[in-house]
């Protein structure tokens, strides 16, 4: 009769778990289709390539990051395949919660960590805590995240449980509240599918940057101080989440942790006494260093122009060219991971079609990123470009297999092309130490299985070189699912 009357009352339970479950799964697939999107999807897919491939280098926290350090140039200048796991004005104590999540899967050689002024402060206002809330919108809830969140929502402040406890309770709330629509401004092209998380800046902010053009040389020298502001101390709450990163550097002695204080065109707004404390509590850990980049030395050597910024605190294109080349030779003088001692020549030298011309072009590496869900982009590096060559295009021709025609660019089916083609005039490539780097980038669909092959060629006014084939396999930073 015991027995019966156990089973009976277990058979009960299991049926209201399923009935939750299947009402919360039900219940968030509706209310999502009615609210705006409640995650960051940047991260989102990020997070499941995580569960797929191999990384060397998480760089986590936000937009200083993010815009700055290029995977696919990281690769070919370092061998090491990295990714950004940071999401638009990130607050570093959320940091420790989210490493641990990336940690579940992942076993990287080096993990990054912003350290700049108003990375470290924790969220003071609705629109702070709006892009951090669909930051961990990702993640379940689970026992940690509950408590980060006690540790971190102010007792006058309820609505932010809701907002925070789950994708659910997010979709939810955004249903019977407009307070958090003002923040997602206009509707604008979608940064979701950049490579691995880098979200480069293309044209400059001209209103941000106005009131620097004109003394642009005596800002960029300035250095961190000591001016105190709201913005840039150090906050009781902030300290102890660096702690809960310095326990996660103990716990895992066998990757490096990099604090970082990215490069910003005026570093007066930085404040050195915050720098120093976190320096000073990292000594104990042997696998723990911090790097700031705002000194005059390292400013001087990476030479950023007015045209590199996109605005004060972040850089564009070009600017981010010439911080991972920097960051690149950084790492190798400062760490001994095996891929340094792996990187092969991978040059490829192309002759002119037109035997009078005895003129070559020797290209030093290309890398590229082709894969579902995300945009195809490439990576071309060359020594040196002759002055003659400047209006010389490159031209990368993607072949889709027999059976996926249907799949190339609009464009390319209405010039009735056989191929996805990626352009850049040699004149636009970026110069650094490494190099001259071009970026080609594309809205092509192809994606590897689909691909028949790749081809690569300079042409231009008074040139054309040789067509070559380039080996998928050996150019995609994509490994295989693991």
């Amino acid at each position: 009769m015991n027995k019966q009357i156990l089973y009976i009352f277990n058979f009960k339970i299991v049926r209201v778990i399923v009935f939750l479950i299947v009402f919360i799964f039900i219940t968030n697939n509706i209310v999502s289709r009615f609210t705006k999107p409640s995650i960051d999807h940047t991260l989102a897919i990020n997070l499941e390539t995580l569960k797929q491939q191999n990384f060397d280098v998480l760089f986590m926290s936000n937009s200083y990051l993010f815009t700055a350090y290029d995977p696919l140039l990281l690769k070919s200048l370092t061998g090491l395949n990295s990714i950004h796991l940071g999401t638009s004005a990130r607050r570093l104590c959320f940091e420790p919660f989210i490493l641990k999540q990336a940690l579940i899967t992942q076993r990287p050689k080096l993990v990054v960590i912003d350290i700049s002024s108003t990375t470290i402060v924790s969220p003071d206002s609705d629109r702070s805590w709006f892009f951090n809330n669909k930051a961990i919108s990702n993640f379940n809830f689970s026992i940690d995240k509950y408590e980060m969140l006690d540790g971190l929502i102010p007792d006058n402040r309820k609505d932010l449980w809701l907002q925070s406890f789950s994708l659910t309770t997010r979709n939810l709330y955004n249903l019977t509240s407009e307070k958090e629509l003002k923040y997602y401004g206009t509707k604008k092209k979608s940064r979701i599918g950049k490579v691995f998380g880098y979200d480069v800046r293309v044209k400059q902010n001209t209103d941000k940057l106005k009131d620097f053009k004109k003394d642009f040389s005596s800002f960029y020298k300035k250095l961190p101080g000591n001016k105190i502001t709201k913005y840039n101390v150090i906050d009781e709450e902030s300290i102890i989440k660096i702690q809960e990163l310095l326990d996660i550097a103990e716990e895992y002695p066998e990757i490096q942790f990099l604090f970082i204080n990215n490069i910003k065109l005026d570093a007066s707004t930085e404040n050195q006494d915050s720098i120093e404390l976190i320096k000073e509590k990292a000594k104990p850990y042997n696998n723990t260093k911090v790097l700031e980049l705002n000194t005059k030395q390292i400013k001087s050597e990476i030479d950023l122009k007015y045209e590199d910024f996109y605005d004060p605190g972040h850089v564009r294109q070009s600017g981010s060219m010439k911080v991972t080349s920097y960051f690149s030779n950084y790492l190798k003088n400062q760490y001994s991971f095996d891929n340094f001692k792996t990187i092969k020549n991978n040059s490829i030298t192309f002759k002119m079609k037109n035997k009078k011309n005895k003129g070559i072009i020797e290209v030093k590496d290309v890398k590229l990123l082709i894969a579902n869900k995300y945009n195809t982009d490439v990576r071309v590096l060359i020594d040196s470009i002759p002055d003659a060559y400047l209006e010389v295009s490159t031209v990368i021709s993607v072949f889709p297999k027999e059976g996926y025609e249907h799949l190339l660019e609009v464009k390319s089916k209405k010039n009735k092309w056989k191929s996805d083609n990626l352009y850049r005039k040699l004149k636009n490539y970026i110069k650094t130490k490494d190099g001259y780097i071009g970026k080609l980038n594309s809205w092509s669909k192809l994606k590897p299985e689909q691909i028949d092959h790749i081809e690569m060629k300079f042409s231009g006014p008074g040139v054309l070189t040789e067509t070559l084939t380039l080996d998928l396999n050996k150019i995609n930073i994509l490994q295989q699912a693991r």
